[in-house]
């Protein structure tokens, strides 16, 4: 009960944290915002992936690692598994490509250009390109690390599968409500099917590496077709 107290409350307060402390959660609907002379604003988009990475990564694993709250269990005690195996890997080799391909595609369309990238600058150097790249891993293997790890883990010791995939995606597309778009309604397909595969694979590793790919993918197509973007070199 403790482990289940714990994932619902890191779900739910701790997303209401992260919106809270977040800033320009919304951005306007047109392609260019000028932004170039203005580095503060990248920084918000850079502070709130690291505020989702310190609430729902580093956080949880201090009250896990450093404290009594689950009687100092380990991750094999709380089915939290990374681990690789052909059945990881066929799931990670079946959908890569098939986001690659998808995005390759979908990404040149107006519509998903006035969202996409996050970041809404003109030259994207080196740096931005990096750190953006970054910090995507971070908060994301840090939200599946939450979701599909503690969320879903702690549901299965109270509830059978179905339910516990229900509840859990459930959650997560709520985490995804406030942007109103295909992202909202996406949430849900890659929510459920996040967590088959996890009960499936016994890992979160392969959750952890689609989420990422498919963010870097989005990001890296939205760039190219851009029309108003671009990569320097410095």
């Amino acid at each position: 009960m403790n482990y289940l107290i714990l994932s619902v409350t890191i779900a739910s307060f701790g997303f209401i944290a992260w919106f809270a402390l977040s800033k320009s959660l919304l951005l306007p609907v047109r392609f260019q915002i000028m932004y170039d002379a203005n580095p503060p604003y990248v920084f918000r988009i850079y502070s709130r992936r690291i505020i989702g990475f310190i609430i729902y990564g580093i956080i949880p694993l201090i009250i896990i690692l450093c404290t009594g709250w689950l009687n100092h269990a380990t991750f094999k005690d709380l089915h939290l598994c990374f681990h690789w195996n052909f059945n990881v890997a066929k799931w990670v080799l079946l959908i890569i490509p098939l986001l690659v391909l998808i995005h390759a595609f979908t990404t040149k369309s107006t519509a998903s250009l006035e969202q996409f990238p996050e970041i809404r600058v003109r030259f994207w150097r080196p740096h931005i390109l990096i750190k953006s790249a970054l910090f995507w891993v971070l908060y994301l293997a840090a939200s599946e690390f939450l979701y599909r790890g503690l969320l879903f883990q702690s549901l299965l010791f109270c509830v059978d599968d179905i339910p516990a995939i229900i509840i859990c995606t459930g959650i997560y597309a709520l985490s995804h409500y406030f942007k109103r778009n295909r992202v909202s309604l996406f949430s849900i397909f890659y929510g459920a099917l996040a967590c088959y595969i996890v009960l499936k694979t016994g890992s979160i590793l392969p959750v952890i590496i689609i989420q990422i790919v498919n963010a870097l993918a989005i990001e890296w197509f939205s760039l190219y077709y851009h029309p108003e973007m671009y990569i320097t070199k410095t």
